[in-house]
């Protein structure tokens, strides 16, 4: 937790006294402050523990919360860490809450550390879309990938063979297609990405039937159903990307995913 309760107000780790009482303002049980070198400033509860605000985080998940949120007050945007949004289920704080500086505006903005099941990614997101609130997703870019991604020449990185996960299809959707963003939590950057079809060589065989006939099998590309190809344009720092909002006008679904109408967000 990088935020805490002090007499009923909100208190950033980074800015608390050690040796002051602060509380969960989930659960009130008292937290402790961490502070380190090596260690991003937050809260932690003490064990045992049963509150969800409590679940361990990693290291990266903190940094890129803050991160965001420091570069949006930066200039001069009111940015908060960990918002609670009442209409939430389950865990109810936003990662990062900002809000257009002349129309208000508010906008949630998710960076999905972990894996999300699709229930409760589409329940997130219709709550948010509910409550008239822009959502902003980004993902994180794993080792593996970043390993396997391979430079084309035109300030892109390319990944042929890349198994997506429910989630990165989910936001790409939601984005409608035109890209999606990822957080390097190795340099701490972010980069732009797209998803296309990947498609594998079906070798041409012929084989001869009972009567002697020959058939030709293959020799064409076949969709393949397990790989996308990943095209990463970048690296961005935080501080050259603007937010940008667009608006979804229907709600949309398939077979397996679906997309609330509403504000969403980007960079540009």
């Amino acid at each position: 937790m990088l935020v805490a309760s002090k007499n009923g107000v909100r208190v950033d780790a980074r800015n608390a006294i050690r040796g002051e009482e602060h509380r969960c303002p989930a659960c009130n049980a008292e937290v402790v402050l961490k502070r380190g070198r090596r260690v991003i400033a937050h809260f932690a509860h003490k064990p045992p523990v049963d509150c969800s605000w409590g679940k361990g985080e990693t290291y990266a998940h903190r940094h890129s919360k803050a991160l965001v949120a420091d570069a949006l007050k930066e200039r001069g945007l009111n940015a908060e860490v960990e918002f609670v949004v009442e209409t939430l289920m389950g865990d109810r704080r936003a990662d990062v809450m900002t809000w257009h500086p002349d129309t208000g505006q508010a906008i949630a903005i998710e960076l999905q550390h972990s894996t999300i099941d699709l229930d409760n990614l589409e329940a997130r997101a219709r709550a948010y879309a509910s409550a008239g609130i822009a959502q902003f997703w980004i993902g994180f870019l794993t080792k593996n990938a970043k390993n396997k991604a391979l430079p084309d020449g035109k300030n892109r990185w390319k990944i042929e063979q890349y198994s997506s996960q429910p989630f990165e299809n989910w936001i790409s959707g939601f984005n409608m297609g035109k890209g999606f963003w990822m957080y390097d939590p190795f340099e701490g950057c972010f980069w732009n990405c797209e998803f296309s079809d990947h498609h594998t060589w079906v070798v041409e065989t012929t084989r001869c039937d009972e009567y002697g006939e020959e058939h030709y099998h293959g020799g064409y590309w076949r969709k393949s159903k397990r790989w996308k190809e990943l095209t990463m344009s970048g690296p961005y720092d935080i501080t050259n990307l603007k937010v940008k909002l667009f608006t979804r006008s229907k709600a949309f679904g398939t077979s397996r995913y679906w997309w609330p109408a509403g504000r969403g967000a980007t960079f540009s």
